[in-house]
């Protein structure tokens, strides 16, 4: 199983299954589970080559299917919204289209959509050259943000950025982003929310993801953080939670 966190009190409202970008942890969502775990119970899970499951294999799409849908029934979880970031939202949308019992609803935070992901070569050579330095974790956090996190958050995501298994993070640049689920996804009827940041220049826009990801989810919508970068579980978490839980409370 992969290594898990989790908070609030178990009741009755779905369980948030927290899913987190490239580079990042389960810890990268710690500042956006201070608004929901009052309401809801979280789960935050490490992806293979990242935070506590360096040492665990299986980077491409599928692998990481099978692990996080073998992790979320090792927690015996039976009423869950699966929350993917980036990277893991690809995953997540794949998961979700082989429609697990315990799902009962998906979104989706500024996703890699289920095609190949647009990206330039240079930005792509770029993730690919990644060595893990102090220099190279600020610039690729800094990056990803649309202004500069708080220092002791900024911080957080630096420390994640430096841990990761590189061979992890080098396979999603190199394959995994460039894998095609289109077809494999088809049309996944489930109650769905896509936010995306409007100073998010990381994946495809607002515009872009409607007809990228959104095709695929006839039960989605679409919602835009104002101002917000493609860390928004970092830089925009009170936002973020409460469109989570406007959400979920549709449900």
């Amino acid at each position: 199983m992969l290594p898990c966190s989790l908070h609030g009190k178990a009741n009755d409202a779905p369980v948030f299954v927290l899913l987190h970008y490239l580079g990042g942890s389960g810890h990268t969502w710690y500042p956006t589970i201070s608004w929901l775990d009052e309401h809801h119970r979280c789960v935050t899970l490490d992806t293979p080559g990242f935070g506590a499951a360096t040492n665990i294999p299986g980077y491409d799409v599928a692998s990481m299917v099978a692990q996080f849908d073998e992790s979320i029934r090792a927690l015996q979880l039976n009423n869950c919204i699966l929350v993917g970031h980036s990277m893991t939202g690809k995953v997540a949308l794949a998961l979700a289209a082989r429609r697990p019992d315990y799902l009962k609803g998906l979104i989706l935070v500024a996703p890699s959509p289920p095609g190949p992901q647009p990206m330039s070569e240079g930005d792509r050579r770029s993730q690919i050259n990644y060595g893990g330095s102090r220099e190279e974790a600020e610039q690729f956090v800094d990056t990803a943000a649309s202004e500069r996190l708080p220092d002791v958050v900024r911080e957080i995501a630096i420390r994640d950025a430096r841990r990761a298994n590189l061979n992890a993070w080098r396979a999603w640049p190199e394959a995994g982003s460039r894998e095609d689920w289109s077809t494999r996804i088809g049309t996944v009827d489930c109650p769905a929310l896509l936010i995306a940041g409007s100073a998010d220049d990381q994946v495809p826009s607002a515009e872009d993801q409607q007809k990228m990801t959104l095709s695929h989810l006839p039960a989605g919508r679409l919602e835009v953080i104002a101002g917000a970068g493609h860390l928004m579980p970092l830089q925009t978490p009170q936002e973020l939670a409460e469109r989570m839980l406007t959400f979920a409370a549709t449900l």
